[in-house]
């Protein structure tokens, strides 16, 4: 999750260059993907249980989707900032694992 919030802050603050408004919308795009990424890994700390983790994920996916909405809703953002910073997120959220360390080695 650092790496998914070190990718969004790196392509919020090259958009400063562009503008401020493609900067602002950036955040609201990554924004809306790493909260509830951030909310679901607080989650798991606390469960073991595979019908909790289950349920946790679906909640999470909801939660983006509201996020999503509610920011494109409520705010307008400009496209080209909020989808570039929505494609990072969920790119580092899927390629992320397979370059990181291995969290099933145990020490």
């Amino acid at each position: 999750m650092i790496i998914q919030v070190a990718s969004v802050f790196v392509i919020v603050l090259g958009l400063l260059f562009v503008g401020t408004a493609q900067s602002l919308a950036a955040m609201l795009g990554g924004g809306s993907v790493v909260l509830p990424n951030a909310w679901f890994a607080f989650r798991m700390h606390r469960t073991r249980k595979a019908g909790t983790i289950l349920g946790l994920g679906i909640l999470k996916i909801l939660l983006v989707i509201a996020c999503l909405a509610l920011a494109l809703a409520l705010f307008e953002p400009e496209p080209t900032g909020f989808f570039a910073a929505l494609a990072v997120a969920l790119l580092v959220q899927i390629f992320g694992p397979m370059v990181g360390p291995r969290s099933w080695k145990t020490e």
